[in-house]
């Protein structure tokens, strides 16, 4: 419930000690260009001197388009904030060893750019490890062909790959530091690491971090560096983090705010994360803890009523497009990342928004800009699919790799999609396959026609399938990545992360040798647009197919398609991987943002691995579909699942 400043005087004088800025004091600057001094000492943040409490808000590169960067910015100071938060994903900006990409959603300088341009303030989160419930907490899939190598420890070759990394991103963004005269007021090293400092040892080992700690003084950042971590994980004693802000997650009663000026020294207390709401995996109805009007304002409230400056996660939460979402132990995450944002996944403004922003208005004593127009958001009539090709007569003439024995994702160079292993039994295949450590989605094929179907959610019986089938036989066993595990602590989830037909497969016992192995990553499915594929008509297919179908369309506005006659699989418009859609619910749909579309003529594809409904047709509709989940077997979302 919103609580209202007090009336007459009594409200002068008590905003007159918590913002005495506002009051004949000097207001804190805004970006402008020139160099400032930014400091955090007596217990607050100051710039050139002037106090200053950091009201910001979340939101992520890869789950924000570049085209919307300057409309989120203008958004942000609409709503209040004078500062936004990025995680910037290491697996994005280094997809393969050694080549890095800072264009397109990677666009860091772009960002700051527009920041600065419209007075934000920002603080970036480049990890090396950042968790956000993103594709192996942003760590890139290829420090997974060396499983020697300990991610998240003073291993000296990851050291040299976290090295290599921040120097490249303190080149793009080394000019907008604030010393510089740009927006960027302080970089966080790591996340949460005392998850995994205490689950070394008893009293927690935390020299990677003093290492972590060198090695970004050490690529020239003169800001403020900080750490996070959540909830009694900030607890006092031995500092960790020595010269270290330590912001702590989570932080909303009054035990929390005594534990955090506990631990905090001389640092003034920050809550990097004031969550929104939260994540939802399949399986799972839309969460909605922390999401409630009421729960936001009134941990709003306290933050302002005890001075902590604060975070928003999220602002804007945005999408897991293509195959970037994380897993929670096994339990992968759906493809919206709306989150129960002021913003929502469509970038339209919300009620919660709204709420905040007055609630901001009246307790900061400012008067931000008007809001910006939303973005157009609009109905998609029925498209009906009129061409299709089963995915295994799609596959290319000659294997990626002939293998004794199944090699992983990784061992073939590839992050993420499908991997396709085969085998051709002339006289015909009897007997119980069993699949062993099948990560993570196994689809079993006779000669094209599924068999099986294998996943840790539908328990340890969906890896044994018996077949009894005369030759010859052409035996696929399709095993598609559904996301690495996001909250890396130890050796064991490290070896998690690896994906394909890891434990190989045996009938009878015995194992099966002597593969053809088809790499699939499926990045992009222009190749199956430029080509004529097998007109179907109304009849659907069984199996992994693809659906192919052209839309016209006069002015392009966002669109969520409706997925519910759907089974499992992906899908791409113009080429562009809107991400991954599932019965099990509670989100049925995949936003489409205008941007990936034109006016014309649309392409639109679906891979579908199960069947296909009766109707082969996909609209779309102007919000989020939700239904009733459809949980799994197990609970997947611990270490044993159970």
């Amino acid at each position: 419930m919103i609580r209202h400043p007090l009336p007459g005087l009594i409200a002068v004088a008590v905003l007159a000690l918590i913002f005495p800025l506002r009051l004949g004091a000097q207001a804190p600057p805004v970006p402008d260009g020139k160099p400032h001094k930014f400091e955090t000492r007596n217990k607050q943040f100051l710039i050139d001197g002037q106090p200053i409490q950091l009201i910001s808000g979340e939101m992520h590169f890869s789950r924000t388009l570049s085209e919307d960067f300057e409309l989120r910015v203008k958004q942000a100071k609409a709503m209040g904030l004078n500062t936004l938060s990025f995680y910037l994903f290491w697996n994005q900006v280094e997809p393969e060893h050694g080549k890095f990409d800072f264009t397109g959603t990677n666009d860091v300088r772009k960002m700051l750019k527009l920041c600065q341009d419209n007075g934000l303030w920002c603080i970036l989160r480049p990890g090396p490890y950042c968790c956000a419930e993103v594709e192996y907490g942003g760590i890139p899939y290829w420090t997974l062909k060396n499983p020697e190598v300990k991610i998240r420890s003073n291993d000296p070759t990851y050291v040299q790959w976290s090295r290599d990394y921040i120097n490249r991103v303190y080149k793009e963004v080394s000019d907008f530091q604030v010393t510089k005269g740009g927006p960027l007021l302080m970089v966080q090293i790591e996340n949460e690491y005392a998850i995994v400092a205490n689950d070394l040892t008893p009293k927690g080992n935390y020299d990677y971090m003093h290492t972590l700690h060198q090695v970004f003084t050490e690529a020239g950042f003169d800001v403020p560096l900080f750490v996070c971590d959540p909830g009694s994980l900030s607890r006092p004693g031995t500092d960790p983090y020595p010269g270290l802000l330590r912001g702590r997650n989570g932080l909303h009663t009054e035990t929390d705010y005594q534990q955090a000026v506990a631990v905090a020294g001389d640092f003034p207390i920050i809550a990097p994360e004031v969550y929104t709401a939260w994540f939802t995996g399949w399986g799972q109805p839309i969460a909605t803890k922390n999401a409630s009007l009421d729960s936001i304002v009134g941990w709003t409230n306290f933050l302002l009523d005890h001075k902590c400056s604060f975070n928003y996660y999220l602002f804007f939460g945005g999408t897991n497009y293509g195959f970037s979402n994380g897993c929670n132990y096994s339990l992968p995450v759906i493809t919206s990342y709306d989150y129960n944002a002021p913003i929502d996944e469509a970038g339209r403004v919300t009620t919660k928004y709204r709420t905040l922003r007055d609630l901001l208005t009246k307790r900061l004593n400012i008067t931000p800009p008007a809001i910006p127009d939303d973005p157009p958001v609009a109905d998609l009539p029925a498209i009906s699919f009129t061409e299709s090709q089963p995915l295994v007569n799609w596959l290319p003439t000659n294997p990626t790799l002939k293998s004794a024995k199944p090699v992983s994702m990784e061992s073939l160079n590839q992050a993420y999609g499908f991997v396709d292993y085969r085998k051709k039994f002339p006289g015909g295949l009897t007997g119980k396959l069993e699949l062993r450590q099948a990560m993570d989605y196994a689809i079993t094929m006779i000669n094209g026609k599924t068999v099986g179907k294998s996943f840790i959610g539908y328990g340890p019986a969906s890896n044994s399938i018996d077949i009894n089938q005369s030759g010859p036989v052409t035996l696929d066993i399709l095993v598609y990545n559904l996301g690495r595990i996001s909250v890396v602590t130890d050796s064991g989830t490290q070896n998690l992360a690896r994906k394909g037909l890891i434990g190989g497969a045996f009938i009878d016992g015995k194992e099966l040798a002597d593969w053809d192995i088809y790499s699939l990553p499926m990045t992009s499915v222009q190749e199956i647009s430029r080509t004529n594929l097998i007109v179907s008509g109304v009849t659907p297919q069984t199996g992994p197919t693809f659906y192919r179908a052209t839309f016209n369309i006069t002015k392009p506005a966002g669109t969520f398609l409706d997925m519910t006659k759907w089974g499992f699989g992906v899908v791409w418009v113009n080429g562009h991987n809107l991400g991954r859609y599932w019965d099990r619910g509670g989100a049925r749909s995949l936003f489409v943002p205008s941007h990936f579309l034109k006016s014309g003529a649309n392409d639109l594809v679906i891979l579908e691995l199960h069947d296909a409904p009766a109707k082969l047709e996909v609209s779309g509709g102007t919000g989020i579909v939700e239904t009733s989940p459809v949980p799994f077997a197990l609970k997947l979302d611990q270490a044993n699942p159970s």
